[in-house]
């Protein structure tokens, strides 16, 4: 098991039943429009009156419910949709949002046209977001690589998302950053050190942003 398996298993096991869908073939799917109305009742918890002052690190984990990690990223290797081998340290010196989904996840829906326009507006900066599809997760138990990159590209193409998108053929990066579910958002810093997991789906633009801002500050 992973460092970054062991640190979350139980916490996630929780925070899955109110923020994020199963893995397993067996549990019911909630619909779109179920999952949308949960989640902004979630994350539009009141915030502090002293949160004008508060610091991002400080907004991150008690608004949003950002895990702190702190942990060294462990590399794996994948395929973007232009069939590119691709690390995840290729892209050491940016700030990584590293994203697990499948295209049967209604949160995972509900969160991509935020993170589409988080990427359109700082993909020429020093951040990047890395949306991975593994295999397991995306045929929810299957093996077949080829049917679930079928499902992935169709997707991705029908709704015409722009950001990097790594096909985990061989469930390798699943097999470090496993969760009980999906989304799994991990925001991890310059230097490859992994800061936070974000567990379930970023409820907007400005949680991404707050996220870089927390980022950037741990830098200077």
């Amino acid at each position: 098991m992973s460092r970054i398996m062991k640190i979350f298993t139980l916490l996630l096991v929780l925070g899955l039943f109110v923020s994020g869908c199963a893995v397993s073939k067996d549990v019911p799917q909630e619909k779109p429009q179920d999952q949308t109305a949960k989640s902004n009742g979630e994350n539009a918890a009141n915030p502090s009156q002293d949160e004008d002052a508060a610091s991002p690190q400080d907004i991150l984990k008690n608004r949003y419910y950002f895990l702190e990690v702190n942990k060294p990223m462990e590399d794996f290797e994948a395929e973007d949709l232009n069939g590119n081998k691709v690390k995840l340290s290729d892209y050491k010196g940016k700030i990584i949002f590293l994203n697990f989904w499948a295209t049967w996840c209604p949160p995972c829906r509900t969160e991509m046209p935020h993170m589409e326009e988080f990427y359109a507006k700082y993909k020429d900066e020093d951040v990047v977001v890395l949306a991975v599809s593994s295999t397991s997760v995306e045929l929810r138990g299957g093996t077949d690589d080829k049917a679930a990159e079928k499902k992935v590209r169709d997707f991705i193409q029908e709704y015409g998302y722009t950001f990097p998108v790594l096909l985990d053929r061989d469930d390798e990066a699943w097999k470090i950053y496993y969760q009980t579910g999906v989304p799994a958002n991990y925001i991890i810093d310059k230097e490859g050190i992994v800061r936070y997991l974000k567990v379930g789906a970023f409820s907007g633009q400005q949680e991404m942003e707050l996220a870089v801002e927390a980022i950037r500050a741990m830098g200077e």
